[in-house]
């Protein structure tokens, strides 16, 4: 259950509208862009970095680092919603798995080495 109010095409103007985009891109409103659907400047913003972080990759590669960050982060609801793009994608399920068992790899790594206090000497 959310723990924010959800707005399926209930909150300002502009909002209404841009949920009306992703409707028709997804056939359904996500609740992550209902739960940002109060403010149309917001999620129209929010969408905007979306499309541009990572204009040069391929989108196979985008959505594998979209996935292991958020398996790094935790977000579960990320993981399946980047993992069904990652896969209309064209990416495997294996590819998946990998980029996940990159991010625990690294997770490993970053918390071990901000506890040792190392210092930086591979450049």
């Amino acid at each position: 259950m959310a723990t924010l109010k959800l707005y399926n095409k209930s909150g300002d103007a502009k909002a209404v509208r841009v949920q009306e985009s992703i409707e028709k891109s997804f056939g359904f409103i996500p609740e992550t862009f209902q739960a940002m659907g109060a403010n149309g400047d917001f999620l129209e913003r929010v969408l905007s970095i979306s499309q541009a972080a990572g204009k040069i990759l391929d989108p196979k590669t985008k959505e594998l680092i979209a996935i292991a960050v958020s398996a790094a982060n935790g977000c579960e609801y990320c993981v399946a919603a980047h993992s069904a793009s990652a896969r209309q994608a064209g990416v495997t399920d294996e590819e998946i798995t990998a980029a996940i068992e990159v991010a625990a790899m690294m997770s490993m790594y970053n918390t071990f080495n901000k506890a040792a206090g190392l210092n930086i000497d591979i450049k």
